[in-house]
């Protein structure tokens, strides 16, 4: 398993200031954290937001585009395919 926070420094070191950087991703249950990264392929977005701004980026919004409420978050996104709840970050190089 990757070390994200070095994933996530290299990362703000590849953009320039005031680069942007989006997440997009499938999401598990709030509060969940990264529980659920293997064994259903979802991560909770304040998992991923927490790993992020500990790199040194700022938060500067999020969409609900990819929101789906039908989602549990109990299944394994690759078995949904395009019908997952997804949530999508921006963040936003110092």
């Amino acid at each position: 398993s990757p070390d994200l926070l070095v994933v996530n420094r290299a990362l703000l070191a590849a953009l320039r200031p005031g680069g942007v950087l989006l997440i997009e991703d499938h999401a598990a249950a709030a509060g969940s954290g990264a529980r659920d990264t293997a064994s259903l392929h979802r991560i909770a977005a304040e998992q991923v937001k927490r790993e992020v701004l500990e790199a040194g980026f700022e938060f500067v919004g999020e969409s609900k585009v990819l929101h789906h409420t039908n989602d549990q978050h109990t299944a394994n996104a690759h078995d949904l395919h395009d019908k997952t709840d997804r949530f999508l970050l921006k963040f936003r190089k110092p």
